[in-house]
């Protein structure tokens, strides 16, 4: 007798949806043709789904909370069926560039997140000395910035500290992620503008020709260092085809792209307002395009949702180009890839591929981020409706109860996710009191 049976669940096997009554013991997969539990989840007509392992959140703990904080965004994060997340390393205070940081963060987050997590350390100047610290106590990965980051406290790194960063962390095994815009294009393509206004403006500032050459520069320096690299946010095709490339070359480089590239136009965006500034920006629609063909070819390694609040005072009142960057999605970003992908069965798999198997595989995540026997049961559970509604504020679990994502139609619901065998979130609430750990790697 398994712990639990889920009655009449649909899963997503072999490009097809198929019934199956789901045991689960000890918080893990057990059996896909159970018979008895000690307890019953009827599933009947809903869709069970790999959680979400989202490597790219900023919850701005501590030292930022009013953004927003683990108790909210874990929250947030648990509605948009995810069940693990990795904590970027600035928009808090202290940012975490040292073992001494990590260990702030611990103690700040500790008791606060309904999901289990992991965290990055930051790679900024004056801070490679640091990195065999951070290694040992338990970071997924490390973090840098080509480009200024938008704070003082989490400076980009230029050439010399990415050399020395990178020969470091390759010591350790684990994975650099970049953010990959190069600061010398961005200023010229600054200075090159009569209006600094509009969203078209922001777009027209950070080219993507900042990010293929950022791109470059680091491929060399991955290349000679020997440093595993993971480039985030691509918002564009032309960027992938740089890193494909790199890849056939025996550069060990990977790369992600987010919700909000796939489903929003820099058209939309200058209707939106900032609440869609991002950086890289928002692209055409021909971008766009290019981007979701570049999926279906294998270009993409992984998604995230790269969640980046901030309070109505750094969006409101504001033009579009001065205003704060940074979109709040972790909530309904997969949802609306759900959605978008449901009638394409090899690109809705390659869609819970990336979001998923892959993103655990990436920074070693054993165990997770599949619907195998075995497994931890992380899973959410999908409802679909017969007709879309819009998504509004009132339902934003965010601190802060904006999204660029309000006003589009989903016709999808998470109705419930469980981690490791037990419900974190039930219709709009957690559920018990957080239980969320920290994995150490």
């Amino acid at each position: 007798m398994h712990d639990l049976v889920i009655r009449g669940a649909r899963i997503f096997e072999d490009g097809q949806w198929i019934e199956k009554d789901i045991g689960i013991d000890d918080g893990k997969f057990a059996s896909f043709q159970a018979e008895s539990g000690r307890e019953t989840l009827d599933a009947q007509g809903r869709f069970l789904l790999p959680g979400g392992i989202d490597l790219h959140v900023h919850f701005n703990e501590p030292g930022r909370t009013h953004w927003e904080g683990f108790a909210t965004g874990s929250l947030a994060a648990a509605a948009g069926g995810n069940t693990f997340l990795c904590e970027m390393p600035l928009n808090s205070i202290p940012s975490t560039v040292s073992a001494r940081d990590l260990q702030t963060k611990l103690d700040a987050i500790n008791g606060k997140s309904l999901l289990d997590y992991a965290l990055w350390g930051g790679l900024v100047p004056g801070n490679v000395s640091e990195i065999a610290g951070l290694h040992e106590a338990g970071v997924a990965g490390f973090k840098a910035f080509m480009s200024p980051s938008g704070t003082d406290d989490f400076i980009n790194s230029d050439t010399q500290t990415l050399k020395a960063g990178m020969k470091e962390i390759a010591k350790t095994g684990k994975i650099l992620a970049i953010h990959a815009e190069d600061p010398a294009t961005l200023t010229s393509a600054s200075d090159g503008l009569s209006s600094k206004l509009t969203a078209l403006d922001w777009e027209k500032s950070r080219p993507v020709e900042a990010e293929i050459n950022a791109v470059k520069i680091a491929i060399d320096l991955a290349a000679e260092s020997g440093c595993r690299i993971h480039i985030v946010h691509v918002s564009a095709p032309e960027v992938l085809e740089v890193i494909a490339k790199a890849k056939m070359q025996g550069v060990d480089i990977t790369c992600e792209t987010c919700p909000h590239y796939l489903l929003l136009t820099i058209e939309q965006a200058d209707q939106i307002g900032p609440h869609a500034k991002c950086a890289p920006p928002l692209r055409p629609r021909h971008t766009v395009n290019g981007l979701w063909q570049a999926i279906r070819m294998g270009m993409v390694d992984t998604i995230g949702s790269d969640h980046s609040p901030a309070p109505p005072d750094l969006k409101s009142g504001k033009t579009f180009y001065d205003a704060w960057g940074g979109i709040s999605g972790v909530q309904h970003g997969l949802p609306l890839l759900w959605q978008k992908a449901a009638s394409d069965p090899e690109l809705f798999q390659r869609l819970l591929d990336l979001s998923s198997k892959n993103a655990g595989e990436l920074i070693g995540l054993h165990g997770k981020g599949s619907i195998k026997a075995g497994y931890d049961a992380d899973f959410t559970l999908v409802a679909e409706y017969g007709a879309c509604s819009s998504i509004t504020e009132a339902e934003l679990l965010y601190r802060h109860k904006t999204s660029a994502y309000c006003g589009m139609d989903l016709g999808l619901k998470v109705e419930e996710t469980w981690q490791a065998g037990r419900c974190v979130y039930k219709d709009g609430a957690g559920m018990g009191d957080p239980k969320g750990a920290f994995i150490k790697f």
